[in-house]
């Protein structure tokens, strides 16, 4: 009689990637769910809050190098140990933001390193770590996190933030986040298969008795930088974000701008992250079955359109949330495998210090998104020309895509 396998203990790293990534990345999103009460409340501006969104994502960008680096040496374990006692430390201090300094400290800096140790860096280099075969699929549902973390939370976070006041609702959240993170981190996550014996995908040989991380071929970061490949997901992954980075945070209060009641105008943060949610899923089965270098570029292609039309003109409630629904699922279809693809062409080994350093792209590049939709809104009294620079940016990155070809020979260390 034959005995059943175990359930590979990757699948519960997934579990625990999927709650800290939809927990994390909350401390970026804040500021979108507070948006109105932060205006009207403390008399900042829509180009100050702006400002404050656009520090933040650079400074992800340059922590992001920082925390890629951390998982690949010290371990995926230790790094969201310390995300979430910074994600605590970060939430509280936000809260009691009295200026415009302090707001572009507390959440430019201090939230910006907490992401950067508990998002989607770390997150997807773990769960890519465990995973090889059914890689798009793992990352795209760790990947999902954000998502439906933003879809859950974020009509919440304005609800509570209409009757008990943003300071308070960022206060109690931010305590429950990061103490969730840190029993997650000590409880569930481990670094590698390797590290309790198993391998990738929960394949039945054994280990060398090296105890290296894969036996695939592992590129030298140094040299994986300077292949053509890597520039091009570089590219992709950096311009596309901002227009991304400037509707994520702008569609709620472009949604007020169009009529909609601030207590309720979380609803369309809802409808662009849900449909993100399920795009990283399918997106990531359809990378894995048809290959990922083709799935990518058709959710851009949607993108581009979904911001074309932004740009003909959005005039009602149900226009932008139209918009939202296809930006999010277009995005989600090709986001989640960067860092698949980019294990599949340099090996397991560095994927963390890989995907930080396109990363890094994504948020100094991308992060003056936030900052020129603003600038863009108050020049020209709606959205309409941001969205045609977004619409610019998705097809920029989808020629990028579509000229990444597979590597010739191996880069070792």
């Amino acid at each position: 009689m034959s005995r059943r396998r175990p359930v590979f203990y990757g699948w519960r790293i997934v579990l625990g990637l999927f709650v800290i990534g939809a927990l994390g990345s909350l401390g970026r999103y804040n500021t979108t769910a507070f948006l109105p009460f932060m205006i009207s409340e403390e008399g900042w501006s829509l180009e100050t809050i702006g400002l404050a969104q656009s520090l933040a994502i650079w400074l992800y960008a340059g922590f992001v190098l920082l925390s890629g680096v951390l998982v690949d040496r010290i371990g995926s374990r230790r790094t969201f140990l310390i995300g979430g006692a910074v994600t605590t430390l970060g939430w509280g201090l936000f809260s009691a933001a009295q200026s415009p300094w302090q707001l572009y400290l507390f959440y430019g800096v201090l939230l910006a390193l907490a992401v950067s140790m508990t998002h989607y860096v770390p997150v997807m280099a773990t769960g890519r770590k465990w995973f090889t075969k059914r890689a798009g699929l793992v990352t795209g549902i760790t990947g999902a996190a954000w998502a439906v973390g933003n879809a859950v939370f974020l009509p919440v976070m304005t609800a509570m933030a209409a009757s008990r006041g943003w300071r308070e609702t960022s206060l109690v959240l931010g305590i429950c986040f990061g103490l969730s993170i840190i029993v997650i981190a000590l409880l569930v996550i481990r670094d590698s298969p390797e590290s309790l014996g198993l391998r990738p995908d929960g394949e039945a040989s054994v280990p060398d008795a090296g105890g290296s991380a894969s036996v695939e071929a592992s590129w030298a970061v140094k040299r994986a930088i300077r292949t053509s490949p890597f520039i091009l997901l570089f590219v992709a992954y950096s311009v596309y974000n901002v227009g991304l980075s400037g509707f994520a945070a702008h569609v709620v209060a472009w949604g007020i701008d169009l009529g909609s009641p601030e207590a309720t105008a979380g609803i369309f943060s809802t409808a662009f992250a849900a449909p993100w949610a399920v795009g990283c899923i399918v997106g990531g089965w359809l990378g894995d079955r048809y290959g990922k270098t083709r799935i990518m570029p058709l959710g851009l292609v949607l993108c581009t359109a979904a911001m074309l039309y932004g740009w003909a003109g959005v005039h009602s409630e149900q226009g932008l949330l139209a918009l939202a629904i296809a930006v999010g699922l277009g995005t989600g279809l090709q986001v989640s495998l960067y860092v698949p693809l980019l294990g599949d062409l340099f090996g397991r080994a560095h994927v963390g210090s890989l995907f930080g350093i396109i990363t890094f792209g994504y948020g100094f590049i991308g992060g003056w998104g936030p900052l020129i939709w603003a600038r863009l809104r108050a020049i020209s009294g709606h959205y309409n020309v941001a969205s045609l620079l977004a619409a610019v940016c998705y097809a920029i990155a989808v020629v990028a895509l579509l000229l990444v070809r597979p590597i010739k020979g191996e880069g070792g260390e």
